[in-house]
C-alpha cells in the first residue's frame, strides 16, 4: 500500500491582459489584471506524483480548503479518495467545500501514473472524442473584440466555419435583459442552424419575470438550453419556468453539494445538470453527479473546461457536450493561465473537423504542467510533510 508523504501547494499569479474598452475596441495602452492561482502536487511512497493546477476556482478560497485539506493526507493511502472525499464533505459541510476538488484530481492524477493508465481508462472509458461547444467570454469586460449583437453574430459565423456543433453565449458585462435577447438572436442568427445555441446569463437576471421572457426568447430562435438565468436557484421556480417554455432549463452550477443538486432535480427545477470537479470535490463527485442523474434519466453536463473535465466527460454516457472556453475571436482564452507544457490547449485550435476535442491518452491526466511558468510566477508555497 502506498501511502502519502507530502502535499505541495504552490501559489502564482496569472496576469490577465486588459486590452479593449467596453466597445471592444483595442486600448492605446493595454493594462493588466492579476489573479493569484495554484497548483496541489500529492507524492506517495511509491514515488509517485500527481499534480493539479485549477483553473476556474482558484481565487480567493479554494487554496485555503486545499491548504486545510491537506494537512490531513500525509499517512493516508493514495488510493483512499472515496475516504478523502467523504472526509471532505463532512468536514467543510459549512463552507461551499471549493478546494477539495484540487486534492481528489491530484490524487486521481497520481494513481493514473503509477498505474500507467488514464484516468478517463480507470473510470471506465465511454468514447475518446468529445463534442465541444464554443462558450464565449462576456461582451464589453476589457478581455476582448465581443460587445455588441454583430460581434456575438459574427463569431458564432466563425465558430460554425471551424467545425463547432455548439456556440454558447455569456451575454454583455452588466447586460440587461434586452441586451441579453439581444446578443441572443444574433448569435442565433450566425449559427444559421447549422450549431445548436445556448445563453448563460449566469444567475444574472434579478426576476422570474425576465426569466420568462428570456426563454420565449429561446424558445423563439430554438435553443438548445438556457442555464442559470435567474438569481434564485429554487427548484419551485425554476419548475414554474420549465412548465411555461419549450427550451430545457440547466441549472446548478451555482448548487454545491451532491444532495443539494439532486434535490433540485427531484423537485422539478431542471432538465440537466451541472457538476464540475473543481467546484464539485474533483473527479470523484462529477462522477457520482453523474450516475445520480443517469438513474433518474436525466443528462449531466460538465462544467467548464480543461483535463479534468474531458476525462470527465469521456467516462459519463448521459452527457452532450464539452464546454471549451472561455472564447473570445481575437484574444482566444485570456483568462486561461499558461500551465502546460506540450501541445495540450484549450482554444479553438482544440477542435477538430469532427467538431470534437480529444481526450488526453497519457497516464494520469495525460498532461504536463510547465513547471518553469509556474515556479517564475510562485507567489507563496507550503509543504505538508
Amino acid at each position: 500500500m502506498s501511502r502519502i508523504t507530502s502535499v505541495e501547494v504552490v501559489e502564482y499569479e496569472h496576469h490577465v491582459p486588459i486590452g479593449f474598452d467596453a466597445a471592444g475596441r483595442r486600448l492605446a495602452v493595454p493594462t493588466t489584471r492579476t489573479q493569484r492561482r495554484f497548483v496541489v502536487s500529492i507524492t506517495d511512497s511509491s514515488g509517485a506524483v500527481g499534480s493539479y493546477a485549477p483553473l476556474w476556482s482558484a481565487p480567493p478560497f479554494g487554496v485555503t480548503v486545499t491548504k486545510a485539506l491537506a494537512r490531513s493526507l500525509v499517512g493516508m493511502s493514495s488510493d483512499d479518495r472515496e475516504l478523502v472525499w467523504d472526509r471532505a464533505n463532512e468536514s467543510f459541510a459549512k463552507t461551499d467545500r471549493i478546494g477539495a476538488g484540487a486534492i481528489d484530481i491530484a490524487l486521481w492524477d497520481l494513481a493514473g501514473r503509477r498505474a500507467g493508465m488514464s484516468v478517463s481508462a480507470m473510470l471506465g472509458r465511454y468514447r475518446t472524442r468529445l463534442p465541444a461547444y464554443a462558450s464565449t467570454l462576456s461582451g464589453g469586460g476589457g478581455l476582448g473584440t465581443l460587445s455588441s449583437p454583430e460581434t456575438y453574430a459574427e463569431f458564432a459565423r466563425e465558430c460554425r466555419e471551424l467545425g463547432f456543433p455548439g456556440f454558447k453565449l455569456h451575454g454583455p458585462v452588466n447586460a440587461g435583459l434586452r441586451e441579453e435577447i439581444a446578443a441572443l438572436r444574433a448569435s442565433a442568427d450566425g449559427a444559421a442552424g447549422e450549431m445548436h445555441v445556448m445563453t448563460d446569463p449566469g444567475n444574472g437576471l434579478p426576476t422570474l419575470a425576465q426569466a420568462l421572457e428570456l426563454g420565449r426568447a429561446c424558445d423563439d430562435v430554438g435553443a438548445f438550453w438556457l442555464e442559470d438565468p435567474m438569481r434564485a436557484d429554487a427548484p419551485f421556480a425554476h419548475r414554474i419556468l420549465r412548465e411555461r417554455i419549450r427550451t430545457p432549463v440547466l441549472i446548478t452550477e451555482f448548487v454545491r453539494g451532491l444532495d443539494q443538486r439532486m434535490a433540485v432535480a427531484l423537485g422539478g427545477g431542471s432538465d440537466f445538470l451541472r457538476a464540475d470537479p473543481e467546484l464539485d470535490m474533483g473527479i470523484t463527485g462529477v462522477m457520482k453527479t453523474a450516475h445520480a442523474a443517469e438513474s433518474i434519466g436525466l443528462d449531466l453536463e460538465v462544467h467548464a473546461s480543461g483535463p479534468a473535465q474531458r476525462h470527465c466527460m469521456a467516462a459519463i454516457r448521459n452527457t452532450n457536450y464539452y464546454e471549451l472556453g472561455l472564447l473570445d475571436p481575437t484574444s482566444g482564452n485570456p483568462l486561461h493561465p499558461p500551465v502546460y507544457a506540450g501541445d495540450y490547449v484549450e482554444d479553438a485550435s482544440a477542435v477538430g473537423e469532427d467538431g470534437c476535442v480529444a481526450v488526453p491518452e497519457g497516464p494520469g491526466l495525460g498532461i504536463e504542467y510547465d513547471w518553469a511558468y509556474l515556479r517564475a510566477h510562485q507567489v507563496d508555497r507550503v509543504l505538508v510533510d
